[in-house]
């Protein structure tokens, strides 16, 4: 549509009261729309063929009119296009009645800036385009020609939309006055007032009740700021507001303005991209109500479905969903309280476990503190659990949706913990301790772990380690985390001398170990460098010189492959209880102190695990096998081939290795710290370092 066919007519196109103000601006709008007008100005005036220009599109919806009333549309986007079209047509009409030039062209502009109808009743039916409401006062007398003196001019704190007036309003006098050295005045109205009519044209989207609004603003591009599905959610409830009759401007301010602070509108990321807060709300709300998996193009959509189907009185269902907004920007602040629930909730945070937040917004909303504690404490673990053991989280959209719609039907906190244990797949299990163990004594979890993550794991297992006798530490600076055998540790950490010929096999077993848990730590940013590559010996005593964590305190006097280990057993319990998973795993006993975890080095190793957990695993040592077997005996100790095949450590489950690789490796002599005794029948083996 040309500007004359889609202002000419007696027509209203009605912004939604509730929409955000006017925000265009100069450089960014205004100075662009006005270059494209004299451009075709110039054009026609120096007799040349002018082509139609293109403006954009706006997306028009049905409005519900009276009989025998005004046609109108409300503007679902473009508003900021329509309005800045209507403020250039009165500059210019101001203007052009200044200049005194032929009435006809103003009154060719006042057509389009204002509807004729001597029948209407509306006071606001005289203005084509309807602004928000915040907009409207400068709006009117800015139509109404209210704003053509320059005593009128605003300074630059006045609304956008009445510097936008006088934007237009200067160049058009500008403009002017550098026509009339080649031309009269009227020849270059008439020019422009064609121009303006008939050359610039709008793409008019005209939306049926099935259409979805969502799928088409994404597709539109404007020199504007888009439009976002809680725009089209807010126009919709604002809209059915009206039609029922409620006090609208009423519930704007008592219950919806509480979602209009620019915290809402504050992107925030989602998984790999970054959407509105409020949107992010509305689909983690639907799903929380419906129990549905809600996708982003059809959020719109989704709410359009749920409030014609919600038996709940509109003004109750905004209120509720005000108020699950406020739960919501609780369990998702980035300062946590210092609760059992805080813990949790901060856990969920640096996790970015999204798709569980529709469960936790329905037990916040649903049970009080106490009542939901065993419930936000069993997805705690499951969630720390499978993230430390590097288990997928795909299937959690489906997971977490199945344990909702139990959760609510059910209408028990307690489903959650049982349902958790119900899942034995792949997909859904939940590590028990052994499965802890495991990890902390094999896997690099400085590399599987973002830092933050990781810095989470070992702060909370600092709280973790706290004791009726331990003074709590408050810390108000970042601490770092700190390999206490340095990534670099070949300088002042010579592999032990009777590597003899495994010496190879020895580096790698060292290298396997120096991205494990055991061997990582929390300092201050000052003393990590400080400390950094230096030997053990000045190394320890610097940290426990400046250092008061439990992590710390209890560092040995020799740190080697066999203290990282016993200490990685030693932070397992202490993870096992700060994540505690039911149904009478160790996690329920008290953590053992660190000198009864070295002393038990040698059976603190993983049991059976079931086949479901696909944790990943390192090339298997049998060397290592050996001397863990040995783990916690005295030197001089001797064990048989089958009391070393029926060990279970870190590299294999009892009598999963072969005795013929025990004694293989036996005859070739190249076990550091371990030798076949000769002659001995059955083979055996005796510790001897």
């Amino acid at each position: 549509m040309t500007l004359r066919e889609l202002f000419g007519p007696d027509r209203r196109l009605v912004v939604p009261v509730f929409q955000r103000p006017y925000v265009w601006t100069e450089d960014r709008n205004w100075r662009p729309l006005w270059e494209d007008v004299t451009a075709l100005v110039r054009r026609r005036l120096a007799g040349d063929e002018v082509h139609p220009h293109f403006l954009g599109a706006v997306v028009l919806d049905q409005l519900p009119t009276p009989t025998g009333a005004m046609p109108a549309r409300q503007v679902i986007d473009g508003q900021q296009r329509l309005t800045t079209l209507q403020v250039l047509l009165a500059a210019i009409r101001d203007v052009a009645r200044e200049l005194e030039v032929h009435d006809k062209y103003v009154r060719a502009l006042a057509k389009l800036t204002a509807n004729d109808d001597d029948m209407a009743d509306d006071p606001h039916a005289l203005y084509k385009v309807w602004p928000t409401h915040i907009d409207r006062a400068s709006f009117r007398d800015i139509v109404d020609g209210r704003l053509r003196r320059a005593a009128d001019v605003a300074a630059p704190a006045a609304p956008a939309i009445v510097q936008a007036y006088w934007f237009f309003r200067d160049r058009t006098v500008e403009w002017a006055q550098e026509l009339r050295y080649e031309s009269t005045a009227d020849d270059g109205f008439d020019a422009l007032v064609r121009v303006v009519r008939d050359k610039f044209e709008l793409v008019v989207i005209d939306l049926k009740p099935e259409d979805n609004a969502q799928v088409i603003f994404e597709a539109l591009n404007d020199r504007g700021t888009p439009l976002q599905a809680s725009d089209l959610v807010k126009n919709l409830v604002f809209q059915k507001a009206e039609e029922e009759g409620l006090p609208v401007e009423e519930l704007y301010r008592d219950v919806w303005a509480q979602l209009e602070t620019p915290d809402w509108r504050k992107e925030v990321r989602q998984g790999r991209l970054k959407r509105p807060r409020l949107d992010v709300f509305l689909t983690q709300y639907l799903t929380c109500e419906l129990a549905e998996e809600v996708l982003t193009p059809e959020l719109f959509l989704t709410f359009r479905r749920y409030v014609a189907d919600s038996e709940t009185p509109l003004a109750d269902l905004m209120r509720r969903m005000v108020d699950r907004a406020g739960a919501y920007r609780q369990l998702t602040a980035e300062e946590q309280p210092a609760t059992t629930e805080g813990r949790v909730l901060r856990t969920v945070g640096v996790l970015d476990a999204n798709t569980v937040l529709p469960v936790l917004l329905w037990l916040v909303t649903r049970f009080d503190e106490d009542d939901r504690a065993s419930a936000m404490r069993a997805l705690d673990s499951y969630l720390m659990r499978r993230t430390v053991c590097r288990l997928t989280t795909k299937n959690y959209n489906r997971l977490f949706l199945e344990l909702l719609k139990e959760l609510k039907a059910k209408d028990d906190p307690a489903v959650v913990t049982d349902f958790l244990l119900r899942q034995d797949a792949d997909s859904g299990y939940w590590p028990r301790d052994h499965d802890i163990r495991y990890v902390f004594r094999s896997q690099p979890l400085y590399k599987h772990l973002t830092r933050a993550r990781l810095r989470l794991v070992l702060a909370e297992l600092e709280a973790t380690l706290y004791s009726g006798k331990t003074e709590r530490i408050v810390h108000d600076g970042e601490l770092t985390i700190e390999h206490l055998l340095p990534q670099s540790w070949e300088a002042h950490w010579p592999l032990p001398d009777d590597a003899g010929h495994g010496s190879v096999e020895a580096h790698q077993r060292r290298e396997a170990l120096v991205h494990t848990l055991g061997n990582l730590t929390l300092l201050t940013g000052k003393l990590n460098p400080a400390v950094s590559n230096g030997p053990w010996e000045r190394k320890r005593a610097e940290i426990l010189r400046h250092s008061a964590l439990s992590l710390n305190r209890s560092l040995a006097e020799r740190w080697d492959e066999g203290t990282i280990m016993a200490r990685a057993d030693h932070l397992a319990e202490a993870f096992c209880r700060r994540w505690q998973r039911p149904e009478g795993d160790a996690s329920a006993l008290p953590v053992a102190p660190l000198s009864a975890s070295v002393a038990a080095a040698r059976t603190s190793t993983p049991v059976d695990r079931p086949a479901a957990v696909k944790v990943p695993q390192p090339r298997r040592d049998v060397a290592l096998h050996m001397r863990e077997a040995f783990a916690g005996l005295p030197v001089g100790s001797v064990l048989t081939v089958a009391q070393i095949v029926a060990a279970r450590t870190s590299q294999y489950e009892a009598g999963e290795i072969s005795a013929g690789a025990v004694t293989a490796r036996l005859n070739s002599n190249n076990v550091p710290g371990i030798r076949a005794v000769l002659g001995s029948s059955p083979l055996s083996a005796r510790k001897i370092t």
